[in-house]
């Protein structure tokens, strides 16, 4: 009878060892898979503020190249048709991420990059607004949109390593 009052002490400190190991294992694989995505969604969004960020420098260079001339800037380089369509093409893919990280971003990213999300759309919908109904002159509101997004970028980058804590 002895042994097996042993055995069973055995059988259940074995189990419940057992049980314990892949609890914290399992809740281990969780959070790095978590981690994982998060890394990745922040990836695809500072890469998608880039791609905006890109073809409104490069609009902006284009207004200058064309109204001080080529000779002030000899290593400005005009995109062909196809180039700037593609180029327009990453940066409305990277407006519609965007636009879905603002709303359901609190699922994978942090509350205050949802904000920052939203609060560039706000106010990229204000400078529309106020180009077309205010008589914004173009030129002024291109550099706002420029500077908008190259903040958003910097505050996006600072979030990200914040979350992911990579370094600088």
């Amino acid at each position: 009878m002895n042994y097996v009052y042993q055995l069973l002490i055995g059988l259940v400190s074995g189990l419940f060892g057992a049980w314990i190991a892949m609890f914290f294992g399992l809740r281990r694989f969780y959070s790095e898979k978590w981690w994982e995505k998060r890394a990745a969604t922040f990836i695809e969004l500072t890469d998608g503020i880039y791609q905006i960020k890109v073809l409104q420098e490069y609009y902006s260079e284009l207004n200058l190249y064309r109204y001080e001339g080529p000779e002030e800037y000899p290593d400005f380089v005009e995109l062909n048709d196809e180039q700037l369509r593609e180029m327009k093409l990453s940066a409305a893919r990277a407006k519609s991420l965007i636009k879905k990280y603002s709303h359901v971003g609190q699922l994978l990213i942090t509350d205050s990059a949802s904000e920052l999300l939203r609060n560039y759309l706000d106010e990229e919908k204000r400078v529309d607004y106020d180009v077309h109904y205010r008589g914004w002159d173009t030129d002024d509101a291109e550099k706002h949109l420029l500077s908008m997004t190259n903040r958003l970028f910097e505050n996006m980058l600072e979030i990200s390593r914040k979350e992911l804590k990579a370094g600088k």
